[in-house]
């Protein structure tokens, strides 16, 4: 009997746990879901505006003011300035050609080719950089083409002035100036008739005589170099560097009105002909590399006939052949190699074995 009691004690254990655990769980969940809330309700603000401030009060009085029946205003001026509209200068493109052919038109690509149809001894209408400016003028008119009376006196004076002040491109302003610019690359004019001057600088009309030709450059060698000219005038030449007289030569009667320069080498000046006249000798020029200066170059005609210049160059150290009359046989000056067309038209009026066109230095910076 004992042990039946004891058996049903240990059976009925678990059953009473799972009671009691299932009445706490009931509890928890009610108490839970008995949630308190307490709601505070804000009072609103009110706002109060502040006191009125009483400010004192200022009596205004209407301002009088007198007025004159004839008075009238004063009256205005205006200032009218008139503006010259700045023209575009006439650039000339130098015409393009189209694909090389083969060995009979040069090394394929595009190529820039000179008009040589106005190409002349006198140069060309276009620039390659390297070269110097020309311009004509006519000194027998003004520069609105009006006539003025010149005799030789006064304009070899003119020239003489000009020579002694650096070229100045005021000295010329009153003067008739050619329409064409011309680009040269040497300074080799045999004589030839001087009409063909006026004529390449598109200013047929005018009389051959009474005008002067004026170039402007730089003058600039790849290396160090020492050198001095040597050349002739018809009817003269001068030739400065950074403003400084480098030679002068020209026909004896002419020479007068130039005499603020005189060769430093009188024992070789005046002794060796080229072309029509007999050279004379410059001062020593010295060059660095690469580092240019200012050049410029008059010559001209008064009487009318036959005009020229010729610039050879001497190198210092360098040793030259002999001509027939003992004196060196010199390059021409030049900055750049002679095209074969204006060899053709230099040799046509140059005396042979007096100077040499395609040997010597090129001036310019490469």
């Amino acid at each position: 009997m004992l042990n039946k009691k004891e058996k049903g004690v240990v059976k009925g254990a678990p059953s009473g746990f799972v009671v009691s655990l299932l009445v706490h769980a009931a509890a928890f969940l009610l108490a839970g879901m008995l949630v308190v809330f307490n709601v505070v309700k804000k009072e609103e603000k009110k706002f109060v505006p502040p006191k009125a401030v009483e400010r004192p009060k200022m009596n205004l009085k209407k301002p009088k003011v007198k007025v004159r029946k004839s008075s009238k205003p004063k009256p205005t001026t205006r200032i009218v300035t008139r503006v010259k509209r700045a023209s575009m200068p006439d650039i000339q493109l130098p015409e393009m050609s189209g694909m090389g052919d083969g060995l009979a038109g040069g090394i394929g690509g595009f190529e820039i080719m000179p008009d040589l149809s106005q190409v002349s001894v006198f140069g060309g209408n276009q620039s390659i950089g390297n070269d110097f400016e020309g311009r004509f003028y006519d000194l027998k008119r003004d520069r609105r083409g009006g006539t003025i009376s010149m005799e030789q006196d006064p304009y070899m004076t003119i020239v003489g002035k000009l020579a002694r002040e650096k070229m100045k491109e005021s000295l010329l302003g009153r003067y008739y100036r050619a329409p064409n610019k011309l680009f040269t690359t040497h300074f080799m004019i045999p004589p030839i008739t001087s009409p063909m001057a006026p004529d390449v600088y598109g200013s047929p009309e005018t009389a051959s005589f009474f005008f002067l030709v004026k170039y402007t450059g730089k003058l600039v060698y790849k290396d160090d170099i020492r050198f001095r000219f040597w050349g002739t005038g018809d009817a003269y030449c001068v030739v400065t560097v950074d403003d400084e007289t480098v030679l002068i030569n020209g026909w004896d009667g002419r020479l007068d009105y130039l005499t603020h320069w005189t060769s430093p080498e009188p024992g070789q000046s005046d002794q060796y002909f080229c072309g029509n006249q007999l050279m004379k000798v410059g001062e020593w020029i010295d060059l660095k590399a690469g580092e240019p200066k200012d050049m410029k170059v008059i010559f001209g005609e008064y009487t009318g006939g036959q005009m020229g210049i010729i610039l050879l160059v001497e190198v210092e150290g360098m040793e030259y052949p002999k001509s027939r009359q003992g004196g060196p046989i010199l390059p021409a000056f030049k900055t750049e190699e002679f095209s074969r067309d204006m060899l053709e038209e230099i040799y046509k009026l140059l005396p042979e074995g007096e100077c040499v066109l395609t040997n010597g230095p090129v001036f310019r910076d490469f």
